[in-house]
């Protein structure tokens, strides 16, 4: 199975091919992935498939005269968490959100156009499109011309993996109307220089600040190319990176007191000369099912007054109990959850 999705340029390694119909000039390939455990990205409980949902997608990959179909079975999840509740679409890596074409689309529709013989007509036919919209795919890619640098600029990459030597291109755009300034094939050093040190001196003195993720060589460019200006890490990396500083302490805690408790159990064994069973301990407990309140936005928390009766502590409980419980574990975790 995985030599027919590498045939097909299929990104995602864990879908299969469940079935294929042909009807006429038509081939349908009916896509899914197998069912596995999932869990909640915002406070790890285990999500529940909601059922499936059919999506139609054109692939122009191997289409010897036919139309090429994949037709997706995608699982819409729910978080189990009832103060959670978080929903979202499973997703391929091949198609983005709402395209009704396979990502290889549009490079593909570019590549055709190196042909001086081929037209807008002839590419739409043999890609099953509108000539308008292959016509709109080139001037997307191709005939954007650089617009002048302004004094902020933000650098990001789109992934094409369509080239062992360009599978990242390279986007850069104006930080205050997000307009594209420009599109480079790669954001390789052997194309980005050359590029950069085209551009005059005056220009890239004019910019202040350059906008990037935290991919270090994104960061040198203000050394190499931008005297003038200062680097800024987007607020969504920079979020992305404190909450994932926050659940490696909250792993940390979890397993010293894991420890702990394993240690106590071996204790009262060897003292018992029985088999010891333990149930969680409070931290452990805590830890474990009520880290989301740490790591989630407060604005994202339903909090809610009213107690309910909690099977572990065997008491009447709200979420600012469980918040008061997790800070006297550890005071760090309320700045954490302040930082925010």
């Amino acid at each position: 199975m995985n030599n027919i999705t590498d045939l097909l340029d299929l990104e995602d390694s864990d879908i299969k091919i469940s079935d294929i119909i042909i009807e006429g000039q038509t081939k349908t390939l009916i896509i899914e992935t197998p069912p596995v455990a999932s869990y909640c990205p915002i406070c790890g409980f285990r999500m529940h498939s909601r059922g499936v949902k059919k999506r139609t997608i054109n692939h122009p990959i191997l289409q010897d005269g036919y139309s090429l179909i994949l037709l997706l079975k995608q699982r819409r999840w729910r978080c189990s968490n009832p103060d959670c509740l978080y929903e979202v679409n499973e997703s391929f890596r091949f198609v983005n959100k709402g395209r009704r074409t396979t990502n290889a689309t549009d490079m593909l529709i570019v590549e055709a156009y190196r042909n001086l013989l081929e037209t807008s007509a002839s590419i739409a036919k043999r890609f099953h499109m509108s000539d308008t919209y292959v016509h709109e795919i080139f001037d997307r890619y191709v005939k954007l011309d650089r617009l002048p640098l302004t004094d902020a600029i933000s650098i990001d990459e789109v992934h094409l993996d369509m080239d062992d030597d360009c599978k990242y291109a390279l986007v850069i755009q104006d930080f205050h109307t997000s307009n594209p300034i420009d599109l480079l094939r790669s954001r390789r050093t052997s194309v980005t220089e050359p590029y950069f040190v085209s551009i005059p001196a005056t220009e890239r003195n004019q910019v202040k600040y350059l906008i990037s993720d935290m991919y270090n060589p994104y960061i040198a460019y203000v050394e190499k190319y931008f005297p003038n200006a200062v680097p800024v890490v987007d607020s969504f990396h920079v979020i992305q990176w404190i909450t994932r500083s926050i659940d490696n302490y909250i792993r940390q805690l979890l397993k010293k007191y894991r420890q702990r408790d394993r240690e106590y159990q071996d204790k009262l064994s060897y003292e018992q000369q029985r088999p010891v069973s333990l149930p969680p301990s409070d931290e452990v407990y805590l830890l474990q099912k009520y880290r989301w309140l740490i790591l989630s936005n407060q604005s994202n928390i339903r909090y809610h007054s009213d107690p309910r009766m909690d099977s572990h502590f065997h008491v009447l409980m709200n979420t600012y109990d469980y918040e008061d419980a997790l800070f006297r574990i550890d005071p760090n975790l309320k700045d954490f959850r302040d930082l925010k």
